[in-house]
């Protein structure tokens, strides 16, 4: 298949060269056209992931800030505040 890009900047074709390794423009455009679609997976799951860390660290912030109001609420019941 053919593609032809014709407005792309020669600054834009040199660091894409730079960056893929690749002599022709062609060659780093579809290479980086290629890493993108893998690095949106990548950040995609990246993103689900550290969704699911910080709903696990609220988790646990609430579990230590309860069991420091039940420590705080158990030593001022036996008369030994802090």
């Amino acid at each position: 298949m053919l593609v032809k890009i014709q407005d792309m900047d020669a600054s834009t074709v040199d660091v894409l060269k730079g960056i893929t390794g690749k002599k022709t423009a062609s060659g780093a455009v579809e290479t980086a056209a290629l890493a993108y679609i893998a690095q949106r997976e990548t950040i995609a799951h990246l993103r689900a992931n550290e969704a699911k860390l910080t709903a696990r660290l609220e988790a646990a912030e609430r579990t230590i800030q309860g069991a420091r109001a039940a420590a705080s609420e158990l030593l001022e019941r036996t008369g030994q505040l802090i």
